[in-house]
């Protein structure tokens, strides 16, 4: 079955790549929304930091199992709305649900019995992105086959990756503060965010209803274990994928890290992580048609060294910074890292669905949901590195926890730990990532491996 328009060269219709993009809005506040969990284990659930690092790891490794088989599964659904959106109907439920309920659970005082209460919750909220995220991925592939269209329907994602932080970071932060912080403040935050993750992963699902579809006959399917080698052997696949594990474990170091920066760092309120997100989502979406022009000119790989050296820069500024520092100072920095995280987001967002083309030109298998689960997995392999690495380290820097948000003075070897974390550790993490990224060989152009000649017909 084919539907929409996805010929080559044709562009993808405004409102379905708004649509479609949508779809990242919702998922990137529910999991930006959810670094705010490490800080909630440590300092109202009295969970040791290196503990709570362990549980996020623990959660993220089983989804990292889940994701291909979620994938391969919508591989191979058959239904009235496609392969991959009825996932998206009920993943959209799912997401809206556990992310209320995550921030919900009753404060126990034995910590034995938090501890388990919270790595079931968030082995559910890893579930639930799942669901939706990955067949979510898989759809580019099959809207169109222009390698420029499928980068400009990424450029539409990362704006909405941007607004989706601004959620996740600045509209969580400000909502805790505005109900007076501590335990209710972040009760009531988790009840709107999860609604509105609800509705616009809804609007998501109803408004990709024109979106090219591509069934495939369940005779000819490629096993499971079939696939995985098929995709292992896809260089420009692998070598994204090991890109991507290193960029998005500086991410998870990074955000996981940040609540603690703002807070004990710097000196400041929950209202200037909220800033920080918001200034960040500014400079991302503002960066957008230079990262475009950027990487038709001179190639992705080319434009993803760029932005990411430069963000690379940027990050270790933050270092710089003690208590109070100037308002004008977080702002400035906050755009300037947005300019270059609008470029390393969205090149590397669509080098995927060139992969999945490049592995469906040379083999003529359309597994793209298997990729998309890989893809993901690779996703929660990196927020396990970060997240846990960030409890682990401020635990050895002799991060004190507390219980129902009580305020603990923190020794100046936590802080400085969590410095590390933001600034430094997560910048190390980056700058890998770039130097793998100097291996990917696929020409998107013309879709061969740099230094073949294009294959005739």
């Amino acid at each position: 079955m084919h539907r929409g328009d996805g010929r080559k060269g044709g562009k993808l219709p405004l409102s379905l790549s708004i649509g479609w993009s949508l779809g990242t809005l919702g998922v990137t506040a529910y999991m930006v929304g959810s670094y705010l969990l490490l800080r909630f284990m440590t300092d109202f659930m009295a969970v040791p930091a290196e503990v709570a690092g362990t549980i996020f790891a623990a959660a993220k490794l089983y989804d990292a199992v889940a994701d291909p088989i979620i994938g391969t599964l919508s591989d191979r659904t058959r239904s009235r709305w496609g392969r991959r959106r009825p996932f998206l109907f009920a993943g959209a439920f799912a997401c809206g649900l556990v992310f209320m309920l995550v921030f919900n659970v009753p404060v126990v005082e034995n910590t034995t019995t938090a501890t388990f209460m919270l790595a079931g919750m968030l082995i559910l909220h890893a579930t639930a992105y799942a669901i939706f995220a990955v067949p979510y991925m898989a759809m580019p592939a099959e809207m169109t086959d222009n390698p420029h269209e499928r980068s400009r329907l990424m450029s539409f994602r990362v704006i909405n990756g941007s607004l989706g932080n601004m959620m996740g970071g600045f509209a969580t932060a400000s909502l805790i503060a505005y109900f007076g912080g501590g335990l209710a403040g972040h009760r009531i935050m988790a009840v709107i965010i999860g609604l509105f993750v609800f509705g616009v992963l809804m609007a998501c699902f109803f408004m990709t209803r024109q979106a090219r579809m591509q069934e495939v006959d369940r005779a000819s399917h490629v096993p499971y274990r079939q696939q995985m080698r098929m995709a292992m052997k896809n260089r420009p696949f692998v070598i994204l994928q090991a890109a991507k594990l290193m960029l998005l474990s500086a991410a998870a170091l990074h955000t996981a890290s940040a609540p603690f920066f703002v807070q004990r760092r710097l000196g400041m309120t929950d209202e200037w992580l909220g800033t920080i997100y918001l200034t960040l989502t500014i400079g991302t979406v503002v960066a957008q048609p230079f990262w475009l022009w950027l990487a038709r000119r001179f190639g992705k790989r080319q434009a993803y060294t760029a932005g990411g050296i430069f963000t690379a820069c940027v990050w270790l500024l933050w270092f710089l910074l003690t208590k109070q520092p100037p308002g004008w100072m977080i702002i400035g920095i906050g755009l300037l890292a947005g300019l270059g995280n609008g470029g390393i987001v969205m090149i590397s967002q669509s080098m995927l669905p060139d992969t999945m083309e490049f592995q469906r030109r040379r083999t003529g298998d359309r597994i793209e949901g298997s990729f998309a689960g890989l893809y993901i997995m690779v996703e929660k392999l990196g927020q396990a590195i970060g997240a846990s690495l960030t409890g682990i380290i401020l635990g050895l820097f002799g991060y004190i926890e507390a219980s129902g948000g009580q305020i603990v003075k923190q020794p100046e070897s936590a802080i400085l730990g969590i410095a590390l974390c933001y600034c430094v550790f997560s910048t190390g993490f980056l700058v890998l990532s770039v130097f793998v990224m100097q291996f990917y060989p696929l020409n998107e152009r013309d879709m061969t491996l740099r230094g073949e000649a294009p294959a005739e017909g």
